[in-house]
C-alpha cells in the first residue's frame, strides 16, 4: 500500500454499520474479545465523540472502510488512574486484520493526536487487553508507556487490562 490510497476522514452517519463489522471483526482477533460486549458509542457516535469533547476518525483504502480510531474526554473509572486535565482517552483503535501492518493504524493513529493537540490537549491514556501483544507493541512504538496492569470489573465480567499513558512531545 502507497500513503496515496489511504484517505483519513471523519466518521459520517453513513459509516455506522460498517465500524461495527469492522470492531467485531478486529476484536474477534484479541484475547480480550467478549461475544456481545456493550457498544453504546458505536450506536451513537455523533453524540458520544463529536459534540466538542473528541474526534472520530475512519481510514478508506478505494473507498472501504478499513480502519477507525477515536478520543474523547476522559471519564468513568479511569480517572482514579490519570489527572484529567487536558487529557483523552484514545479509543476505538481498530484495522481490519488484512490491513493490519501495512501502516494504516499508524495513519490513523498521527492524525488523531495532531487533531488532539488542536482540541488542546496534551496527553492520550488507553486501555488495552494485558495479553494484547500486537495492540501493546503498537501503543509502546508509538511512545506510551504501561503505567499499570489492573482487573477491572464489569459487571460479572473481570478483564486484565494493562493502562497506557503518552504525552505529547512538542
Amino acid at each position: 500500500m502507497t500513503n496515496g490510497e489511504l484517505a483519513i476522514r471523519r466518521f459520517s452517519p453513513g459509516d455506522g454499520e460498517r465500524i461495527q463489522e469492522l470492531n467485531e471483526r478486529a476484536m474477534a482477533e484479541t484475547p480480550e474479545y467478549v461475544t456481545g460486549a456493550p457498544e453504546d458509542d458505536l450506536q451513537a457516535v455523533p453524540s458520544h465523540y463529536l459534540d466538542g469533547s473528541g474526534e472520530f476518525l475512519v481510514g478508506t483504502v478505494s473507498g472501504t472502510l478499513v480502519a477507525m480510531g477515536a478520543y474523547t474526554t476522559l471519564d468513568g473509572w479511569k480517572t482514579s488512574f490519570f489527572d484529567s486535565e487536558r487529557t483523552a482517552e484514545l479509543t476505538r483503535m481498530r484495522v481490519d486484520p488484512e490491513w493490519q501492518g501495512k501502516g494504516v493504524g499508524t495513519a490513523v493513529y498521527c492524525e488523531l493526536q495532531r487533531r488532539a493537540r488542536t482540541d488542546g490537549y496534551h496527553r492520550f491514556v488507553l486501555d488495552t487487553g494485558s495479553a494484547n501483544e500486537r495492540a501493546r507493541l503498537f501503543y509502546e512504538h508509538h511512545g506510551f508507556e504501561c503505567i499499570s496492569e489492573e482487573a477491572v470489573e464489569f459487571g460479572d465480567l473481570t478483564l486484565d487490562l494493562a493502562l497506557y499513558e503518552n504525552r505529547f512531545v512538542d
